[in-house]
């Protein structure tokens, strides 16, 4: 019986990262190792299936509902204008890398229209010029540029449903897992 279990388990655990791939764009490694199993034994036949805490912590919105984690942060981070790494997030020290970097701005601005908005904000350069007239390339000064606002939380509009998948998975395999599981002890058996 542990044997059985332990192979639903098991491929339960493959589906739920195949739903992750599903519902996710382009989930990081982290995001896609989220899931652990607890085995059975046969002292203790029950297997579980799993997130792993921190992944659980952010990923609980998407099973549950609600709005997104933000973690330790004050705020979630909305890049607007910088390159962002191949899974479509910041990278590590970005925003450490664009404070030490002059003419960066982070705090609120007030718009000409009244709305304040936090973020990272890029300072306009002084067009080249040559000779004390302005290069036909050279821009004029423009004003300051968004580089990351900071935005309150949202909710989640996509939808992990873990527990259904892995009931799903149990379902369809549970017999052949049980039929291969006794076919296996019968044949070690002495």
């Amino acid at each position: 019986m542990a044997l059985a279990i332990n192979d639903l388990a098991k491929g339960a655990a493959a589906a739920e990262v195949r739903a992750i791939d599903a519902t996710f764009d382009t989930p990081t490694p982290f995001t896609e190792k989220a899931i652990r199993i607890e085995v059975a034994t046969k002292s203790k036949p029950i297997a579980t299936v799993v997130m792993k805490d921190i992944q659980a912590g952010y990923l609980a919105p998407y099973v549950l509902g609600g709005d997104r984690s933000l973690g330790g942060k004050r705020g979630m981070l909305a890049p607007r204008a910088v390159t962002l790494n191949q899974y479509g997030n910041l990278t590590k020290g970005k925003l450490s890398a664009l404070r030490a970097k002059p003419g960066i701005y982070i705090g609120p601005i007030k718009t000409k229209s009244g709305k304040v908005i936090n973020g990272v904000w890029q300072r306009p350069t002084k067009p080249k010029v040559g000779r004390g007239r302005r290069t036909s390339g050279a821009q004029p000064r423009q004003g300051l540029k968004l580089l990351i606002q900071f935005e309150d939380t949202t909710p989640v509009r996509k939808r992990l449903p873990f527990e259904q998948v892995a009931r799903t998975y149990v379902r369809r395999h549970a017999v052949a897992a049980f039929d291969a599981a006794l076919r296996r002890a019968l044949a070690t058996a002495r």
